[in-house]
């Protein structure tokens, strides 16, 4: 089977933080996630955009919580997109922050012809992904080598982030490997790493300065001259940062380093990350 614009729906959720130019992709369908403060819910990019909800998220005495879509929401949309589709794929926050991966996984079994995804990331990481699947459904590829680039990237990709604080990670149980790090001192600046899905620590740095190279470092380390070096950055209302690391990598001169569209991490992800944090991915092909 051809995996093309023709034959090709995509379904994510909203976790993904999508630029614009993937949001409104023809063939891309956006499902929300829900946050709640208190007894007031908002649907993810619908109700609540991200300059809202750091404004209600500093404000707030308790931390908000999240919910995933209804199962039978999954059911009904790839019903419907098969309908018009002969396949889709829906491509989902990492399963080890959330059941949105396996409600949807359930959903596509009773349909037929729909590839779950678990992109084993969050935000800007399912963004890239998602950017690397929609340039190959644009071009037109066979069904094979469309699922082995998805292992490729899988196996290949790397995703860091810089927190400006680690509170919400722990009280949102979304610590996972990094919770020695909790209590670190306020100069030292862990660099965390989504790894098999969880959080995870990279390296700490002594200033913001510090844990920028770092993360430029990284790229360095694991890629090489020759092929191209595709890379998002993301950050959760925090551009001045987030262009101190764009000049970073954009001053990398023996990597050819695409950077695609950058993301604005949302308020599912920003209830676990918190204001301002930074991320970077990247994938060599």
């Amino acid at each position: 089977m051809i995996v093309d614009r023709s034959t090709t729906a995509m379904v994510v959720d909203s976790t993904a933080d999508l630029p614009d130019n993937l949001v409104n992709d023809p063939n891309l369908t956006l499902v929300p996630l829900t946050v709640f403060f208190g007894e007031e819910a908002y649907l993810d990019w619908v109700e609540l955009r991200p300059e809202q909800f750091y404004e209600k998220l500093v404000a707030s005495a308790e931390l908000p919580h999240t919910s995933q879509p209804a199962p039978g929401l999954w059911s009904e949309l790839y019903g419907r997109l098969r309908e018009q589709y002969q396949q889709v794929y829906s491509v989902h926050l990492s399963a080890e922050f959330s059941g949105t991966c396996e409600t949807a996984r359930a959903a596509a079994a009773e349909i037929g012809g729909v590839t779950v995804v678990d992109s084993r990331l969050a935000t800007g990481g399912i963004a890239l992904l998602v950017d690397r699947m929609m340039e190959r459904i644009d071009r037109g590829t066979s069904k094979e080598e469309f699922d082995a680039y998805i292992e490729y990237f899988h196996a290949n990709k790397t995703f860091l982030f810089l927190p400006t604080t680690l509170d919400y990670l722990y009280k949102g149980g979304r610590i996972g490997r990094a919770s020695h790090l909790v209590g670190t001192l306020l100069n030292i600046k862990p660099v965390l790493e989504i790894r098999d899905g969880v959080a995870d620590a990279y390296k700490k740095a002594r200033g913001i300065g510090s844990a920028l190279e770092i993360m430029r470092d990284c790229l360095l380390e694991r890629t090489g001259a020759g092929t191209d070096v595709y890379a998002n950055l993301s950050h959760g209302l925090n551009l001045p940062v987030m262009g101190r690391l764009r000049t970073l990598i954009e001053a990398v001169d023996d990597r050819r380093v695409r950077l695609r569209p950058h993301s604005i991490v949302g308020s599912v992800i920003g209830t676990y990350i918190g204001p301002g944090a930074v991320g970077l991915t990247f994938i060599q092909e």
